[in-house]
């Protein structure tokens, strides 16, 4: 009778134990994966806010073309950004092709090796010499 009691306990214990590490790992693996998301997510407002706004070619008329970047305005670049009270620095690269392939960049400081990164390369054009051509942006992105 002691004895099933005590065997009781045991695999009571053992299974609050087990039902804790359990609990312990999943809040660890949810964190993580949601600095991760965070990090896509600034990451992206990144590369919109250098495409539509920072990068975005204006003509002689003051019309600011979207998704047409003017690569005179990347020597000026402020390479790290306060989205949703977080630093993130980021990498910018833009490729495109006029008669071969051309690549600008990288501009800004270099990733971390011990930080996540994530990067993200959207189409869009370059304007060039009086024409829009095909191009990349490609950005790298990490928390300050």
């Amino acid at each position: 009778m002691i004895l099933t009691q005590i065997l009781k306990t045991l695999a009571t214990c053992i299974l609050v134990i087990s039902f804790l590490l359990v609990t312990v790992s999943a809040y660890q693996q949810y964190r993580s994966i949601s600095a991760l998301a965070e990090l896509s997510d600034a990451t992206s407002a990144i590369v919109i806010r250098l495409s539509v706004e920072e990068l975005a070619y204006v003509d002689n008329d003051g019309k600011l073309h979207m998704y047409a970047l003017d690569p005179a305005k990347l020597d000026n670049l402020q390479t790290r950004q306060l989205i949703g009270g977080e630093n993130y620095d980021f990498q910018v690269s833009m490729s495109y092709e006029a008669g071969g392939e051309h690549i600008l960049g990288p501009y800004g400081s270099a990733p971390l090796d011990d930080r996540a990164r994530c990067s993200l390369a959207v189409a869009c054009a370059l304007y060039e010499n009086g024409r829009f051509l095909p191009a990349k942006l490609s950005v790298i992105a990490w928390c300050a």
